[in-house]
Formats: structure tokens, C-alpha cells, sequence
């Protein structure tokens, strides 16, 4: 009978412990699981034919270049950033992963319409001063290969990013739309004038086929 206990005991000690380890790892493949899940889906990836939105007054405001928004002269070969609620082929953009040095990164490339090509960049000297900003680098495209360029998609949920600088003076600020709070009856409310802050609001993107 001592023999007998000794042995159901030993047997439920082994039994105990290979379920404990089962379980552990189980739990522990779960969690990788679960990782990698949210990594794939934070992760944006190469997204193209696609519209940058930002929720404005009831309606989606796209990024966009266009000629007619005009007055703003940023140069002969860039554009200035802004929003508009009209879809069109200026609204249009690809983003593509790419590496600026060690640094995996996003470029923003103009899909469509004007400036087609040229990639949303920034410049920390270049400012939005009031009343159409107070002092925050100006959002534009062009071509030319530099650090500006390369920008982090920060997943905030579902379809929705933070887009931030990742390189640079402006490394860790995100693209912003504020809305337009002075009275020019030339200028819609639609139109916002973007660009990179430290400023936590009006930064939350909306990616979605155009």
C-alpha cells in the first residue's frame, strides 16, 4: 500500500507538472500570437490609390495640392499642403515604405493630379504664421530625396494614424490640420492649412482607398 501511494503520488506530481508546462506554453504561444496580430495590423504597410482624411465639420477633409487653391506661392517645383472636402485626383496619394539610412520609413507620394510624383516633405524655418497658423512648419511637396520624407504611420485604431516626422528638426512632430478660425470669405472652412506640430489635436488621419 506505501509502495502504491508513493507511485499515484509520484504519477500526479508528473502529471501536475507536464500540465503546468502545457498550459505555460500554451499561454506563451497565445501571446506571440496576439503580438504579432497587433503588430500586422498597426503596421500600414505599402498602401496606394489611397485618400488621407481628417474629420472636419460633418464632412472627411482630404489632403490635396491643387493650383486653385492659390495666393500661396511655395516655389516653381513644390506645392503647399492643404484640405479640401472635394474628391479628385489631387486628393490621391500612395505611401511607400522605404529605408532613409538605418531608419525604415514612409514616404507620402503625390498619386495623381498636380504634382504628381513629388513627395510631402517639411522644412522646420518654413512657417504658418497667423492668422493662417501660429508658427508651425508648412506642409509641401517636391522631389527632392531628403530626410524630411521619411514619416511614421502611429496606429491609433482601425484605419486611423498619427503621422509623424520621423528624421530632422521636425523628427517626432505629426502632420496637423487645424481648423480655420478667422474670417475670410475667400477662404472655405474646408480648406485648412497643414502642417507639423507638437500640438496633440487635429492630428488623426483616416487612410482609405480613393
Amino acid at each position: 500500500q506505501w509502495y502504491q501511494r508513493r507511485v499515484r503520488g509520484v504519477t500526479t506530481t508528473i502529471v501536475s507538472r507536464v500540465y503546468l508546462i502545457t498550459i505555460s506554453k500554451m499561454v506563451k504561444i497565445a501571446v506571440l500570437f496576439a503580438t504579432v496580430l497587433v503588430w500586422v495590423s498597426a503596421d500600414i504597410g505599402e498602401r496606394k490609390g489611397v485618400t488621407i482624411s481628417i474629420k472636419g465639420e460633418g464632412t472627411d477633409l482630404m489632403l490635396a495640392t491643387e493650383e486653385d487653391l492659390g495666393s500661396f506661392w511655395c516655389g516653381a517645383s513644390c506645392e503647399y499642403v492643404f484640405t479640401t472636402d472635394s474628391k479628385s485626383d489631387d486628393t490621391v496619394w500612395d505611401i511607400i515604405p522605404f529605408k532613409q539610412g538605418e531608419e525604415d520609413c514612409y514616404k507620402i507620394v503625390k498619386a495623381k493630379g498636380v504634382s504628381v510624383g513629388q513627395m510631402m516633405g517639411c522644412v522646420h524655418n518654413n512657417l504658418w504664421k497667423a492668422p493662417f497658423g501660429d508658427g508651425k512648419p508648412k506642409l509641401y511637396t517636391n522631389s527632392a530625396e531628403d530626410e524630411s520624407k521619411c514619416w511614421e504611420f502611429v496606429n491609433v485604431g482601425g484605419d486611423s494614424y498619427k503621422i509623424k516626422s520621423k528624421l530632422g528638426q521636425t523628427a517626432g512632430k505629426s502632420i496637423k490640420a487645424r481648423p480655420i478660425n478667422f474670417k475670410e470669405e475667400s477662404v472655405s472652412k474646408m480648406r485648412r492649412f497643414v502642417e507639423v506640430s507638437d500640438d496633440d489635436t487635429d492630428n488623426v488621419w483616416e487612410v482609405k482607398n480613393a
